[in-house]
């Protein structure tokens, strides 16, 4: 019995009726607006690489992420390293173009980080799923705090608008994917097999169930003559 629940898999789940997972939602909607807002009339400026890495790439990895989690989170929760690992790839990218050879390093071995450990916490590999709040909080809290502060406080330091936006659609994506952890829930597979198990007997005993001997109302045996 113990062998049995050792070996017992371990999977997630997310309810659409979730607080966490709308506000999830929400956030990474917010994001691809605000990719979209940010370059927004400057595409004719980029080349179609950039266009299609940094522009179409995220904003697709948005969508997935949200259709994943509002219409196929309670069984197939851990698809959502698709579009995780796709964004990865999409901030690897966004990463060789910084000045910093040391922060394109370290950023690059987050990313990668990033999409093992949610691909193997969705995937039950890793039985914890704790280890991803300070995956996704600390790097955000970076950001604010150290990145950011300067546009906050509005200096002389501070970002122009399209620098901006397309920062805010950053910080989106880590403030989502800090949220879908609170929002994640250990798939119980016993219930789930005892209520198959008992539709099945349901199913089995409806298909055969004979029906009732009716008999009609103007049916009537006569002994009169």
């Amino acid at each position: 019995m113990n062998e049995e629940i050792k070996r017992e898999k371990l999977r997630y789940s997310v309810s659409r009726k979730n607080f966490f997972v709308k506000l999830s939602a929400f956030f990474m909607l917010l994001s691809m607006l605000c990719r979209l807002l940010g370059y927004w009339g400057f595409w004719a400026n980029q080349t179609s690489d950039f266009v299609l890495t940094q522009i179409l790439l995220p904003v697709m990895c948005n969508l997935l992420f949200v259709v994943v989690i509002l219409y196929m989170g309670r069984r197939f929760f851990a698809l959502s390293c698709v579009p995780v690992i796709l964004g990865v790839v999409f901030f690897i990218i966004k990463a060789l173009g910084f000045d910093s050879v040391i922060h394109m390093i370290l950023c690059i071995c987050l990313y990668l980080a990033v999409a093992i450990i949610y691909t193997a916490t969705v995937f039950g590999v890793i039985r914890t799923k704790w280890l991803l709040a300070p995956l996704f909080g600390l790097p955000l809290l970076y950001h604010i705090f150290v990145d950011d502060l300067s546009t906050l406080r509005a200096d002389e330091n501070a970002m122009s608008l399209g620098e901006w936006l397309p920062e805010i659609s950053v910080l989106c994506i880590m403030l989502s994917l800090l949220l879908i952890c609170f929002a994640m829930k250990k798939r119980d597979f016993a219930a789930e097999r005892a209520s198959s198990e008992e539709q099945q007997t349901i199913d089995i005993l409806m298909e055969n169930e004979e029906p009732a001997d009716g008999k009609p109302e103007d049916d009537k045996t006569t002994g009169e003559a």
